[in-house]
């Protein structure tokens, strides 16, 4: 294999358009540019984006949409990414690609049926099971789940490494038939992006209306169930008499209409805003001017805004789940909840208000996971690979 072989990378969303644009597109966003060697990032196309017309992005990487991607669909995108790379798996591995770095279980598997030279390397984002949480209704059953940790197993086995985002996933590549080709590498950041910036914290409180004696507490993600908003919100009215609270939810999804009502249900409207959907490269501002960021999900692996938020010396006050607790360190950074109810989340954010800690050392215990540094030790499993 060549020296400068170009690595194909496998998502199953839009690249260009960032639909849907989730912490493994984040994380493929940050180390692209780092990567020691051409770049392929095979995907879907939403509309407007032509199917097999290669598209620059910058100077090493180019998108390919290999299938086309409908947002509104009775069927998750998993299934439709599954048969979407079975049925283009041949022309991938005919267009001299040296290597495939792939993010999702249902984009490895049509790479590690039949025979092939070309090496695969599987991306393991979460420990949990998404199926049991879809928001597909008649998806969340065992027959559906149990065919998800069949598939994750014949991966463990077939592919040529497994990388894990955090331990629980490591504990399961190994446990599962993975044995030495494993290493763990967490979620990448933009450090350059994601900063300290006390002049942005201050225009941006004052843009956003936020006093002085107000502490300030985003969520950003998606709205739904699973990242537990409505747990956040009935926190505020535990801490009606203890601190003076202004929270930031930056987000959009299926829950808006139900946590919009549960608002004025509790008469919070003048302590929460909801922002909509913010841009990538506006929410170091918004980083900066909140004082705690929250997340109270019932699974995650290792969030991006997690490790964005830190990166900005945000602390962060988060549930105990995936890789979070690898990250998030008690009285260093932030608060882990063993248990999530509103009075929990309530004691945390107090906590947490009351003890900040210095912005510049939060940054710095999440500085090893700076986009660089990350894609440093990504080149080093595919040389290796290489090599063999």
């Amino acid at each position: 294999m060549e020296a400068n072989f170009a690595v194909g990378i496998v998502v199953p969303n839009d690249f260009i358009q960032r639909l849907p644009f989730g912490g493994a597109s984040g994380f493929i966003q940050n180390i692209v540019r780092h990567i020691d060697r051409p770049v392929v990032i095979f995907g879907s196309g939403a509309e407007g984006t032509a199917l097999w017309q290669p598209q620059s992005i910058g100077e090493k990487a180019e998108f390919i949409a290999t299938y086309r991607l409908k947002l509104l669909s009775r069927y998750p995108l998993r299934l439709r990414a599954l048969f979407g790379y079975f049925k283009n798996r041949r022309r991938i591995l005919a267009s001299g690609i040296g290597l495939l770095y792939v993010h999702s279980p249902e984009c490895a598997l049509p790479f590690l049926s039949g025979r092939s030279k070309v090496p695969v390397v599987f991306h393991q984002h979460g420990s949990g099971n998404p199926v049991t949480t879809s928001k597909y209704g008649w998806a969340r059953n065992a027959v559906f789940a149990g065919l998800f940790d069949r598939m994750h197993r014949a991966i463990y086995r077939r592919a040529d490494w497994v990388i894990a985002i955090d331990r629980l996933c490591l504990a399961q590549a190994v446990e599962s038939g993975a044995g030495g080709k494993t290493s763990l590498i967490m979620n990448a950041v933009n450090t350059e992006l994601f900063k300290p910036d006390p002049e942005c914290r201050a225009s941006t409180r004052k843009a956003l209306g936020i006093l002085g004696d107000e502490t300030a507490v985003l969520f950003a993600g998606r709205l739904e169930e699973i990242k537990r908003v409505d747990c956040l919100i009935e926190s505020l009215v535990h801490l009606r008499e203890h601190l003076k609270v202004r929270l930031l939810i930056a987000g959009d999804g299926t829950q808006r209409k139900s946590l919009s009502r549960l608002v004025r249900n509790l008469r919070l409207e003048d302590r929460v805003s909801f922002l909509g959907k913010i841009s990538h490269d506006r929410l170091p501002a918004y980083y900066n001017a909140a004082d705690i960021l929250a997340l109270p999900s019932k699974m995650e692996g290792v969030p991006m805004v997690v490790l964005e938020a830190l990166a900005c010396g945000t602390p962060v006050v988060a549930s105990a789940v995936g890789g979070l607790p690898d990250i998030v360190r008690n009285g260093m950074n932030g608060r882990l909840l063993r248990e999530v109810t509103p009075k929990t989340v309530a004691d945390a954010l107090r906590e947490v208000a009351e003890h900040p800690g210095n912005r510049k050392a939060i940054a710095e215990t999440v500085a090893r996971w700076g986009a660089e540094n990350v894609a440093r030790d990504l080149s080093e499993i595919f040389g290796k690979l290489a090599d063999r």
